[in-house]
């Protein structure tokens, strides 16, 4: 697997993109101030060979450099994957059902509380995850900020959400609802080998 395939999605969508905006909307504001105090002096914007040549250059760069991640990443946008795991959100903690039918429960209630500890799951890395989401009881969100990935989850739907957990590592998922009394008691942590 190449190192292009192993890289994160998430710095070119979210991150990037927000850098983008951000100098568009800088670009944009300085032209209109520009255009404001020199109303009776714009002869530089009527007839000028560079800036139509960056008007038009710098949108089909900036596009290119959107469209060459989804390129790389075509493999990861199939609907091949190569494990399949259903995750069920209840009051207060989170069901997790592997492939041969084990269920492993998040809940913290029938343990005693140690400090900073978090029931964790363990999932392969460097492989395509399908995860079916569904709920039993109130809103519930499934968040893993690290992948900057959240899922809402509506009593009464099923959601398909798919994962690739380039690097290993310990991945803590949050519910990013608030969903009752014992809300904070929903994270548990992915460990990705």
């Amino acid at each position: 697997m190449s190192y292009l395939s192993q890289l994160s999605l998430s710095f070119f969508s979210h991150q990037f993109i927000l850098v983008i905006c951000v100098f568009i909307v800088f670009f944009i504001s300085i032209i209109f101030v520009f255009l404001f105090f020199y109303q009776h002096n714009n002869t530089i914007f009527n007839s000028n060979f560079l800036l139509e040549y960056f008007w038009t250059f710098i949108p089909v760069v900036l596009v290119v450099i959107l469209f060459l991640p989804l390129f790389f990443f075509n493999n990861f946008l199939s609907s091949e994957f190569d494990f399949c795991y259903f995750i069920i959100g209840n009051q207060w903690f989170w069901d997790f059902i592997y492939l041969d039918d084990f269920v492993y429960s998040t809940s913290l209630f029938n343990y005693d509380f140690i400090y900073n500890s978090y029931p964790t799951v363990y999932l392969p890395c460097l492989y395509k995850l399908n995860f079916y989401l569904t709920w039993n009881d109130v809103l519930h969100a499934f968040s893993l900020p690290h992948l900057y990935t959240m899922v809402d989850l509506v009593p009464g739907t099923l959601h398909s959400l798919n994962l690739f957990f380039p690097f290993a590592g310990v991945y803590t998922v949050y519910c990013a609802q608030i969903c009752g009394i014992n809300h904070s008691a929903m994270p548990f942590m992915i460990n990705a080998q």
